[in-house]
C-alpha cells in the first residue's frame, strides 16, 4: 500500500522550541505528522493551519481515556510546502511533503468530537 508522509516543521526561530523533544529526551522541529493512505492527491496548502487535539476532563469516555474529546483550528500555520516524489517503482511512498510551519496565535472555538473519532484516535488511526 503507497501512502504519502506529510511531515510539520517549525520555521527556524519559531518559539517553544525547548517544549518540542522526542521520546528519547531530544530537541525537535517536528510539530507533528500525518499519513495519508487515500488517492485523492489533497494536499496542506499554504495558510493551513494544524488543528490541535485536546481533552476536556468532563468530556472523556472511560473506554477511551487517553483521547481526545475536542478539536479547534491551531495556532500553526503553513508558511511553505516542499514535496519529495519517489525515484523508483519500489517505493513504499508516493511522496513525502513537508510543511513549514509559523505560529501564529489564534483564539478558535472548541468543537467536540464524535465518539467514531475518539476511537479512530484511540487505535492510531487517522493521522493529524
Amino acid at each position: 500500500m503507497s501512502e504519502t508522509w506529510i511531515i510539520f516543521i517549525a520555521e527556524p526561530d519559531q518559539p517553544g522550541w525547548e517544549n518540542r523533544k522526542l521520546p528519547m529526551g531530544g530537541l525537535t522541529d517536528i510539530l507533528d505528522e500525518q499519513w495519508d493512505y487515500t488517492s485523492t492527491g489533497a494536499k496542506p496548502k499554504i495558510g493551513d493551519r494544524l488543528r490541535q487535539f485536546l481533552q476536556v476532563e468532563e468530556f472523556i469516555d472511560p473506554k477511551f481515556p487517553g483521547s481526545s474529546t475536542h478539536v479547534r483550528e491551531g495556532d500553526w500555520v503553513i508558511s511553505r510546502v516542499e514535496e519529495y516524489l519517489p525515484g523508483g517503482d519500489d517505493s513504499s511512498k508516493k511522496a513525502i511533503i513537508l510543511c513549514y510551519c509559523r505560529l501564529d496565535p489564534i483564539i478558535s472555538p472548541l468543537e467536540p468530537l464524535s465518539r467514531a473519532s475518539q476511537e479512530i484516535e484511540s487505535v492510531g488511526g487517522l493521522g493529524r
